[in-house]
């Protein structure tokens, strides 16, 4: 029974760095884009373009994969998304033509994106209860310490070894997780057999999520707010070195308030959760949200200091948002949460793949003073609207209930 929760301990650590590895290759980039910039002489579009590309490709592959691993098993699917992870990331240290680069980003994006999923799945098969908990707590410790450690760490190996330093990393780890997971990772880990669904349950399932205002109020919400987060973060590495005249290497420094101040957050949103409605942690904290945007919008330019700190009560409310718009989700959708979660995933990776290319294209037209003041204020008129939108849905709703 010990060498059974040994072994199962094990596996938590291996598929839980996997994951951590996968959130790894995401973050790590956004701090070499000047790099990327110079080497492939290349504009700043199509250097976010590889970003967001490599979103999209994410946000796709979580709803294929699903249906994959039901068919094939998990270690099928987990083993060949770690080869196609390390062969691409091979191709991005050694090639010198963007176009080759990007293609290798796609196949890196569809490789990685299955990690954090067969995470999560092996997880809810090797615990139960409260084991479960606690398993899943550590699932999410090492998903929230990547975006604080990989700009970091990008910073560093990109100033001192050029993006093909960090590429040549990503493809050694690869390696490892490879070996490590074709050893010790189950065989019989795949998903157990379920019915085939029918076209019309499944259309039934996905009209109801679409035509709930609470759900589409929080889907709308997150595609804006995930927008607006990568827009900030593509854009934090271009500021620091043009405007500021700042070294990679300290640049990434710049990235801590925001993901350690996010680390904060989701500890906070754990611990007031159970104190306060969760209506009420929608309100503030996507207010918070807008306001420390538009903060940004007049600080960012002006004081290093102040944008640190605008940025660490950014990072706050998107430690927050997530697992509070998460639990409305969850809890809106009782019958079909899978569906519904695979869907605000899917936005949320949606709405990271549209901030950098849109926002490139506002700030080509505009300062960028403008463009982030106005996507503030427009977070905060469309939360205000979405809000009453959402209370007078509940307001029918009960009407319906207790007529008159």
């Amino acid at each position: 029974m010990a060498q059974t929760k040994s072994k199962a301990k094990l596996i938590l650590y291996i598929v839980c760095f996997s994951a951590f590895f996968a959130s790894l290759s995401q973050n790590i980039y956004s701090p070499i884009i000047p790099i990327i910039k110079e080497s492939f002489h290349v504009s700043v579009t199509l250097v976010n373009l590889s970003v967001s590309v490599f979103m999209i490709v994410t946000a796709i592959m979580q709803i294929i994969l699903g249906a994959i691993i039901d068919f094939k098993g998990a270690r099928y699917v987990l083993l060949a998304g770690i080869l196609a992870t390390a062969a691409a990331s091979f191709g991005c240290a050694v090639t010198t033509d963007f176009t080759l680069f990007l293609i290798f980003r796609i196949v890196q994006a569809a490789g990685s994106a299955a990690l954090p999923l067969i995470a999560a799945t092996t997880i809810g098969q090797l615990f139960t209860g409260s084991d479960r908990g606690n398993a899943m707590g550590t699932y999410q410790m090492l998903l929230s310490a990547a975006p604080a450690i990989a700009p970091v760490l990008g910073g560093f190996l990109g100033g001192a070894f050029g993006h093909e330093g960090i590429f040549w990393m990503l493809t050694a780890i690869s390696v490892i997780l490879l070996a490590t997971n074709s050893i010790f990772f189950p065989k019989d880990s795949h998903s157990a057999p379920k019915q085939d669904a029918k076209s019309g349950s499944l259309l039934t399932h996905y009209k109801s999520i679409f035509t709930n205002r609470a759900g589409n109020v929080i889907l709308t919400l997150s595609f804006f707010l995930f927008f607006i987060y990568f827009a900030v973060i593509v854009y934090l590495p271009i500021l620091l070195t043009e405007h500021y005249h700042m070294d990679v290497q300290i640049a990434g420094l710049l990235y801590l308030p925001l993901a350690l101040s996010t680390i904060a957050g989701t500890f906070l949103f754990k611990n007031i959760q159970a104190k306060l409605p969760l209506s009420t942690l929608f309100v503030y904290s996507n207010a918070i949200a807008a306001v420390s945007i538009i903060l940004f919008a007049f600080t960012h330019s002006v004081s290093i200091i102040l944008m640190a700190l605008t940025l660490a009560l950014f990072g706050v409310s998107m430690g927050v948002i997530p697992p509070l718009y998460s639990t409305m989700i969850t809890n809106e959708f009782e019958h079909n949460r899978g569906s519904a979660i695979g869907i605000f995933n899917f936005v949320r990776y949606t709405g990271m793949a549209a901030g950098p290319m849109i926002s490139a294209y506002l700030l080509t037209r505009m300062p960028s003073v403008m463009s982030f003041g106005l996507l503030g204020i427009a977070f905060a008129i469309l939360s205000f609207c979405l809000l009453l939108y959402m209370h007078q849905a509940k307001h029918d709703i009960k009407q319906e209930k207790h007529p008159m």
